[in-house]
């Protein structure tokens, strides 16, 4: 079965090859090719993130079963007829898929098409060592197309959803499979045989799928949890977000030489170390930063393209059953693909309800701290509390529409604002993510279980020793997630607590505005303290359906009276610091007395609007104006 000599034999060879591989490096890139699809699949269809996630894991849990079950078939079925009908079904349900009208709809075809990847990668290996004419190029060929198709499949995805929608996805696959039937269909292939009589798998075979069911686990939580933080959370679109997620596949093209020269004994831990230390750096992101996420996911990548291709070639080493072999080790993969998402989806959904409280509490926080007037806070704050609610599990809430008819669209002080307020909720939210993560990252750090066991057999090859460049390779990628942290990668989206009793800082600004600014701020602090929560639970309080509301009930008549109180002292804490002279103290004292609470703090938001409005209307409003007027004017000196 020797390769034709000449160089249209040769090339008659390869196409039909090339074309088969394409075949294997789409059904293993279906494993992921979703990724970047799911949040405008989650806002077509609605649901929940782990009804999502099961886009993706229908399919790879199919591919799971399914190929196991092919087992007895690839014994005793040509393995191109079974190629053949594995890629009309994939070719057929990936239409069926994009032409989906609902989530229960998409899951089921998603479902079929894995049935038909199942049979493609399990009895592709042995066409492709018939079709390159060599058991290891057939491999290497098989081996690679699969690492390819892994690592690249979600940044194709995220084209396509940007290009076109998230339909793309699918209906683009049928022409490729359609087009690898005629690599499927060759004299060459025809010939190739079942394998007959069933062979019992060597031991360093069930290592290296053992190791592949961890490190596939690694890889599906980056691949997941880092789109749906990138696309959903941070809101950077599917192109964007395939830009970020490139960084995994180049890293893994980019490590090929150097796993080559370290050799497998020494490149294949290391890859399972980088790729829980890229999992850990993804967990401990100091802020959310596309060029932090691109850094851990290439150092995921850089593991990936380490340990994969290492364990692939043990477990496909058997050359009496490649079919068989190849079915094991693709079920293993997606055995690890699978366990991931199970462990990782519900994980992350309890993750986003915690996060969505502290979030909630985090805008509030970063809304009353704002440059707006008061009279303005408590309605985006309110509004904002209504985004939340209408928002999907996770996903950023829609932070327009607290802000509109809240000053001009062009000021700096609102679009300040509402930077600051999307900075607080993304942080609060991807903070979520952080547990998901470390579970991938031990997921990952369990490879090197099987890893470690192989290389102490008693004869086991030593081909080459660590080189210099994997070491440091190694030490930057812990270097990195050392530096997140030392950067405050554990505290991001956490606020530091404040007591509501004790004091804040003066504002940096003086003049009657910053003065009537504090003092509001400061009655909200003792309102808070009043009561026994903080200054933003307080606020929350006004939407008690919001995430983060304060659990009990609260009376508005008990709101009112620890408002009056607290405005009242922080009245008197101004006067004694000296920021509002006597005359305007007593007018405050007696706003904050008589006056219903809301129009008292409407008085503290106004400043000067507020003496203009007095001035204007004569009589003992204006002499209050102008006892207001004139502290103003001794305050700035002017």
């Amino acid at each position: 079965m020797g390769v034709p000599r000449s160089p249209i034999g040769r090339l008659s060879q390869r196409g039909p090859a090339l074309l088969l591989a394409l075949a294997v490096g789409l059904a293993f890139a279906d494993t992921a090719i979703v990724m970047l699809g799911l949040p405008e699949i989650y806002g077509a269809f609605g649901g929940s993130v782990v009804g999502v996630s099961l886009v993706a894991t229908s399919y790879n849990l199919v591919v799971a079963v399914v190929a196991l079950a092919l087992l007895p078939v690839v014994r005793r079925v040509r393995p191109a007829l079974v190629v053949v009908v594995g890629l009309t079904i994939f070719a057929a349900t990936a239409v069926g898929a994009g032409l989906s009208g609902s989530l229960g709809e998409l899951i089921a075809w998603r479902a079929a098409q894995g049935v038909g990847a199942a049979m493609v990668l399990a009895a592709s290996l042995s066409l492709l060592i018939a079709l390159t004419g060599s058991s290891a190029a057939g491999r290497r060929w098989w081996i690679w197309a699969g690492t390819a198709g892994v690592a690249l499949g979600p940044v194709l995805g995220g084209v396509l959803t940007e290009v076109f929608d998230w339909r793309a996805i699918f209906l683009a696959q049928a022409p490729v499979a359609a087009l690898a039937l005629a690599g499927a269909i060759t004299t060459t292939t025809l010939r190739v045989r079942p394998e007959g009589v069933r062979v019992r798998p060597a031991p360093g075979a069930s290592r290296a799928n053992l190791g592949l069911v961890f490190a596939f686990g690694g890889l599906a939580g980056a691949l997941f949890l880092a789109v749906l933080m990138v696309v959903t959370v941070w809101d950077l679109g599917p192109l964007t977000g395939a830009l970020i997620l490139s960084a995994l596949p180049a890293a893994a093209l980019m490590v090929r030489p150097l796993g080559a020269h370290a050799g497998p004994d020494a490149g294949a831990p290391a890859g399972a170390l980088l790729l829980a230390a890229g999992l850990a750096a993804l967990a401990f992101l100091p802020a959310t930063d596309p060029l932090w996420a691109a850094a851990a996911l290439a150092v995921c990548g850089a593991g990936f393209g380490l340990v994969v291709p290492v364990l692939t070639r043990r477990s496909v080493a058997d050359d009496r059953a490649p079919s068989a072999a190849a079915t094991i080790s693709v079920s293993a993969r997606h055995v690890g693909l699978v366990a991931a998402l199970v462990l990782v989806a519900p994980l992350l959904a309890a993750g986003l309800e915690t996060g969505a409280e502290r979030a909630s509490q985090r805008a509030a926080a970063a809304i009353l701290d704002a440059d707006l007037p008061l009279r303005d806070k408590v309605p985006i704050a309110a509004g904002l509390a209504e985004a939340f609610r209408a928002s999907p599990d996770g996903e950023l809430p829609d932070l327009r529409e607290p802000f509109e008819g809240i000053g001009d669209a062009d000021d700096p002080a609102v679009r300040v604002a509402r930077e600051d307020l999307r900075s607080a909720v993304a942080s609060a939210l991807t903070a979520a993510f952080r547990s998901s993560y470390l579970v991938a990252a031990a997921l990952a750090l369990l490879a090197l279980i099987p890893l470690t066991v192989a290389r102490r057999e008693p004869g086991a090859a030593r081909r080459a020793a660590p080189t210099p460049a994997l070491g440091a390779l190694v030490l930057g990628a812990f270097a990195l997630v050392v530096g997140q942290l030392a950067a405050g990668g554990a505290q991001l989206g956490r606020a530091a607590a404040h007591d509501p009793c004790a004091p804040r800082a003066a504002p940096d600004r003086s003049g009657i505005d910053a003065a009537l600014q504090q003092i509001a701020r400061d009655g909200l602090d003792g309102a808070a303290c009043e009561l026994g929560m903080g200054r933003e639970e307080l606020v929350l309080a006004l939407a008690p359906e919001a995430p983060g509301a304060p659990k009990r009930h609260i009376a508005q008549a008990e709101v009112e009276r620890a408002t009056r109180a607290g405005l009242l002292r922080a009245v008197d804490d101004a006067e004694r610091r000296g920021s509002i002279g006597r005359l305007t103290a007593a007018l405050l004292r007696s706003a904050s007395h008589n006056a219903p609470v809301g129009e008292a703090l409407d008085l503290y938001s106004r400043g000067r609007s507020f003496a203009d409005d007095l001035r204007s209307g004569g009589g003992d409003a204006g002499f209050a104006a102008e006892l207001l007027v004139a502290a103003e004017r001794s305050l700035t000196g002017s």
